[in-house]
């Protein structure tokens, strides 16, 4: 069975509830499965507050992974205030432990330039490492560098490398990025991809392509209302403020 197909068929089985039970029964890697999902919106509403409040259980829980999106939470300040300079070197002590997500977290963090002047260098570095070390959160990542870089095709490998290892945000990434240069049918593509593995953003944005271009209106308000139950508020403006 193709990768790809695996990790929907994963994120379909184990239902958003049942992570839920799973984390209040003290099971550490299900609060981060959880919180993943929460963050970015698959199958579940999006909330990042919530979903720090997860990562910090499952780091609690001694869930390595759950440590270093603690810590990315806390450095962009979600759910809390932003704290770099704390959030910073956790990363970077996890990082040089061999922790992968600890390390594409760091490279983000990096390219964003928080805790000091951007460093896109080593910030891209970071995230190969980690990409390499099969974190998908990373791959993902990489996919919206490549395609800035002007390297469409290599960012459609990486979107897909990162969605074989379960992670469509890629995906919606590359759907953004087509749809602000008008590629209307490469976006919706995209779209399509991150809307199939549950994630309400790739809804909203494949609704609000097919119907401001006419394709499929009908089509179009159902993905919006999809997206808007997601919890992506431009669906749902979109919704209640027809052009």
């Amino acid at each position: 069975m193709p990768p790809t197909v695996l990790a929907l068929l994963l994120l379909a089985v184990v239902s958003p509830l049942n992570l839920e039970k799973s984390c209040n029964a003290g099971n550490a890697g299900d609060c981060l499965q959880f919180g993943i999902r929460i963050h970015d919106g698959i199958g579940v509403r999006r909330d990042p507050a919530r979903a720090a409040d997860l990562f910090r259980k499952a780091c609690k829980g001694n869930n390595q992974d759950g440590c270093a999106d603690d810590a990315f939470a806390l450095a962009v300040g979600e759910g809390q205030a932003p704290n770099p300079r704390t959030a910073i070197p956790k990363l970077e002590k996890m990082c040089k432990q061999g922790q992968a997500r600890a390390c594409g977290n760091l490279g983000a963090l990096f390219m964003r330039g928080l805790g000091g002047p951007q460093d896109a260098l080593r910030g891209e570095k970071l995230l190969e490492d980690a990409c390499n070390k099969r974190d998908a959160r990373a791959c993902s990542n990489l996919a919206t560098l490549a395609y800035r870089a002007g390297d469409a095709e290599r960012a459609e490998q990486l979107a897909e490398a990162a969605d074989d290892l379960g992670d469509p945000v890629g995906y919606a990434h590359l759907g953004d990025l087509y749809a602000r240069t008008n590629d209307t049918v490469r976006a919706i593509v995209y779209f399509k991809h991150a809307c199939d593995a549950g994630m309400a953003h790739g809804c909203a944005g494949h609704g609000f392509l097919l119907l401001e271009s006419g394709i499929d209106e009908k089509k179009g308000r159902e993905l919006l209302q999809r997206g808007c139950d997601g919890g992506e508020t431009q669906a749902c403006d979109a919704l209640r403020n027809p052009k």
